[in-house]
């Protein structure tokens, strides 16, 4: 693990494998990072890269992305980002220039396997809202069992889900699709309170949430090896 200052649960360890390093960060909203971003082979953005979901928002993020060194980028929407909810079939990805978009699919990239979504229990009728239950067990049994890294934009229940109350809110759907995946890495974003880092059951679960609960860009990209 990187960036000391990252608030980590349960046991800390560092993947000591030789392979990528992932750069991963979510919720944006229209704002630039307070921290630099670090250098890495994959640039993960887990979704919310919008504040209220315009073209311009989406064209000043795909610009900024294109100042970063990354050699690989890779973004999912979040339930801010209007735009690829209303262009799609496979559309979304004629709105970005500098990155992979994924949407229910996948890359391979140096041998390491990555699939992206960016549905969510329904919130405030937002984008990528799906009621709980049988919907969003539809959605993530689309996940390839040899997923190597998990990109979502919400949590999955119980894991860095907790809102300003204590409450917890990922999907209950996701996590019981876990063991089937067990994923090395899962990348997500969308509850900034809950921005950190835990190691649970082989795997390393990601809260790259940049705004902070009152939306400041204060919270540091996470660095993770594969």
């Amino acid at each position: 693990m990187h960036n000391s200052d990252i608030p980590v649960r349960h046991t800390e360890s560092e993947l000591t494998a030789q392979g990528l390093r992932l750069v991963c960060m979510s919720d944006l909203h229209s704002l630039k990072p307070a921290c630099p971003i670090p250098e890495g082979d994959v640039l993960i953005v887990a979704g919310d890269v919008c504040g209220y979901g315009t073209r311009d928002e989406l064209n000043a993020f795909d610009a900024f992305l294109g100042t970063l060194p990354h050699p690989h980028k890779l973004l999912i929407a979040g339930n801010h980002d209007w735009p690829f909810a209303r262009v799609r079939n496979g559309e979304g990805q004629s709105l970005i220039k500098h990155a992979i978009y994924l949407e229910d699919s996948g890359i391979e990239i140096g041998g390491i396997k990555f699939w992206g979504s960016p549905w969510q229990p329904f919130f405030c009728n937002w984008a990528f809202n799906l009621p709980r239950g049988t919907a969003l067990a539809k959605v993530w049994a689309k996940i390839p069992s040899d997923t190597d890294v998990l990109i979502t934009h919400g949590p999955p229940y119980g894991i860095l889900d907790r809102v300003y109350d204590g409450e917890h809110v990922g999907c209950e759907e996701l996590r019981a699709a876990l063991p089937r995946v067990s994923p090395r890495v899962h990348v997500f974003g969308h509850i900034h309170e809950d921005y950190g880092m835990l190691e649970q059951d082989g795997t390393t679960f990601i809260n790259a949430a940049i705004c902070d609960g009152r939306y400041r860009p204060t919270q540091a990209p996470i660095v993770v090896d594969v």
